[in-house]
Order: structure tokens, then C-alpha cells, then sequence
């Protein structure tokens, strides 16, 4: 076999791979939306009202707590600057602050911030069952 097509079979099964991972990004977009009873263009748009700014938050960090972008050397986290192109093209800093909001009220232990760990925990047990079930269609086709 020729070195260079050893290369081009793993940069295509990395390509493969990243598109898996974008449409996990996008299931995370949908089932947030869906836990706060938005549309998943709500994620997106410019609105700063508080449903929207914390369910696009809790989107950012479930993105970067959940997903892992894969590279030639090895797994890195998913990218800031693709999560906020995902959630209606912010900056990285954005989503670096809005992941960090998240991350801080949920180790607040703070009573007013149990419903948000709730809200994240029920998310999570949502996205692993979509997963379960798309692996399971998956073995059934196969």
C-alpha cells in the first residue's frame, strides 16, 4: 500500500468523524431548545433575554463538556469558536464565558442553582437515550 493512501483513508475517517461530532453538536442545540420549550433557532439568535442567554449557555457548556473534536495527533476538546458558530456565530470569549456561568452556578451548591443541575442532568439522560437508540438502528441495518 502506498504511504500517502495509509494518510488519505485516516484524514477521511477523521472527516467522518468530525461530521459525527458536528451532529452531536447539533442534538445538544436540539435538545436544549427543547428542555426550555424554545425552538433551536432560539439558540441562535441575537436575543438577551434570561430564558434564552441561559439555555444558549447551558448549550455551550454541555457542548464543551460532552464533545471532543478529533485531530490528526489526537482527541482535543470541541472547539469555542465552532460551538459559537453553532449557536448563531459567537466569539470563542463568549462561549468560554458562557460554559464558565454554567460551570461556576453548577459547583455553587447554591439552592436557587439545583433546578439548572436538574435541567442539565435530565438533558444528558435525554442525548445518552437518542444515542442508545441511534446506535441500536445502526446494529439492526448492519
Amino acid at each position: 500500500m502506498h504511504p500517502n493512501s495509509h494518510d488519505a483513508e485516516h484524514r477521511a475517517a477523521l472527516h467522518r468523524l468530525r461530521r459525527a461530532q458536528l451532529a452531536e453538536a447539533r442534538r445538544i442545540r436540539q435538545a436544549v431548545a427543547a428542555a426550555y420549550t424554545l425552538a433551536p433557532a432560539h439558540l441562535c439568535a441575537p436575543c438577551r433575554a434570561y430564558p434564552f442567554v441561559e439555555a444558549r449557555q447551558v448549550a455551550m457548556y454541555l457542548m464543551r463538556t460532552r464533545l471532543t473534536w478529533l485531530t490528526l495527533a489526537r482527541g482535543a476538546a470541541f472547539p469555542m469558536a465552532r460551538i459559537g458558530r453553532l449557536l448563531g456565530g459567537r466569539d470563542h470569549s463568549t462561549v468560554m464565558h458562557g460554559a464558565a456561568v454554567i460551570a461556576t452556578r453548577l459547583d455553587s451548591g447554591r439552592q436557587e442553582d439545583a433546578y439548572l443541575h436538574h435541567m442539565i442532568c435530565s438533558i444528558g439522560t435525554t442525548l445518552d437515550a437518542t444515542y442508545e437508540a441511534e446506535e441500536a438502528r445502526h446494529r439492526r441495518a448492519a
